[in-house]
């Protein structure tokens, strides 16, 4: 009988051979490795052309060399023009950049601010909110310094300096007090001989900051004024029986100090360095005293004020914000800050580059050190410390595409 045949058991081959293992795993892990080389190198790629196209930027605490051969444009108030030329050429000095500043005047500036004509603007007023609106983005407000008003006259005769009211002020560019002996001008002056002649008042035909701050000190010294003219960079002056309407700072100053029997407006620094001598006078300030503007006046008048202001931060409304009419007894009633404006997120501005939005930050990181040091020397306050804090902390909040602008030196 033959025996029924039997399965060996050994002899069954596996589903997966065993020596093929090791080569599909070898496979695997190559096709693996290949793609995460692919994937590295690919994002090593990217990285480098991002940074090197500025499609980002790395973290603000990362600290490199700023961008060079960057020119900057600004336009703006006539006012602080000795202050800024001074800025522009310490810093392109210090750097390996340039600014260029063009005073227009404030209005100019801030219109070129709007249009994206410029990197910077400045002016002697705070933005209003119509302004700001009208703006390509987001503006940041800096104020940059302090400075004084000065009212310049020429009487003839008359060698020591008139004392003004804000009230008699308001009234000579009302039209209601029309000589210059008339009883509310002659009360205040005492043993001054004034002359029976026509006032010729002389204000700013373009929109100017320096008109801000004095119809800003009016409408708060004159209900009438307030009532009518009001306060602006450009207001509708009434037709007093002689006036005239001067484009620019040194225009007007001009017209005053060759001009008899006339009266102005204009800054005190570009008075002290006007090589022909005006007259101006002592103003009554809230305390009753009359102040002539100096700089310790003026500089007591910006400290007083800002310790009984609170300040928005730099993207807040600024428009409320005045100067003029300090409390203490020494104080000019006069006084200002100098504004500087940027659009917060670069890429919103001017020929927008992060490159050009770096040497923005780096010239107003420059302005609130090094910078300040420049403004006594040319009859302009340094900035209050807090301040500076306040405008520190908004060029940080600057930015490009959202993105934090990198910190340099």
């Amino acid at each position: 009988m033959i025996p029924p045949p039997q399965e060996p058991a050994t002899e069954a081959a596996p589903a997966t051979p065993p020596e093929k293992r090791p080569v599909i795993q070898r496979k695997a892990n190559r096709t693996w490795i290949l793609a995460v080389v692919v994937v590295v190198i690919l994002c090593g790629v990217v990285a480098g052309v991002g940074y090197q196209q500025k499609w980002f930027s790395p973290a603000a605490s990362q600290t490199g060399a700023c961008p060079t051969g960057i020119t900057l444009e600004g336009n703006g108030a006539q006012f602080v023009q000795p202050l800024v030329d001074q800025w522009v050429s310490s810093f392109d000095s210090k750097t390996s950049n340039q600014v260029d500043y063009t005073a227009g005047g404030s209005g100019t500036g801030i219109t070129d601010l709007q249009q994206k004509a410029v990197d910077f603007a400045v002016t002697d007023d705070p933005l209003t909110p119509s302004q700001q609106a009208g703006m390509p983005g987001t503006v940041l407000t800096l104020p940059v310094a302090g400075g004084a008003l000065a009212v310049v006259y020429d009487v003839a005769g008359v060698t020591t300096p008139l004392r003004l009211s804000g009230a008699v002020l308001a009234n000579i560019y009302l039209g209601k007090v029309t000589h210059w002996n008339d009883p509310s001008i002659a009360n205040n002056n005492t043993g001054v001989t004034l002359p029976d002649a026509t006032i010729l008042t002389v204000h700013r035909s373009d929109a100017a900051g320096t008109t801000f701050v004095l119809t800003d000190f009016l409408s708060q010294d004159s209900p009438a004024w307030a009532a009518g003219p009001g306060t602006g960079i450009l207001v509708s002056f009434p037709s007093a029986p002689e006036q005239v309407a001067i484009k620019g700072d040194s225009a007007l100053l001009t017209e005053v100090t060759t001009t008899a029997n006339t009266i102005g407006y204009t800054s005190l620094s570009g008075v002290l360095a006007a090589t022909t001598p005006a007259s101006y006078a002592a103003i009554l300030n809230p305390s009753g005293t009359y102040v002539l503007p100096n700089a310790t006046n003026t500089a007591s008048a910006i400290a007083d004020k800002a310790t009984a202001t609170t300040f928005p931060n730099s993207t807040g409304n600024w428009s409320s914000v005045s100067m003029v009419n300090a409390g203490g007894i020494g104080d000019y009633p006069l006084a200002t800050f100098a504004y500087m404006y940027v659009v917060q997120n670069g890429n919103l501005g001017f020929t927008p580059s992060l490159d050009k939005t770096e040497v923005v930050s780096q010239w107003l990181t420059w302005i609130f050190a090094d910078g300040q040091s420049a403004a006594a020397p040319l009859n302009y306050v340094p900035l209050p410390t807090s301040l500076v804090a306040v405008d520190q902390k908004g060029v940080q909040s600057m930015s490009f595409n959202g993105a934090a602008i990198p910190s340099c030196s």
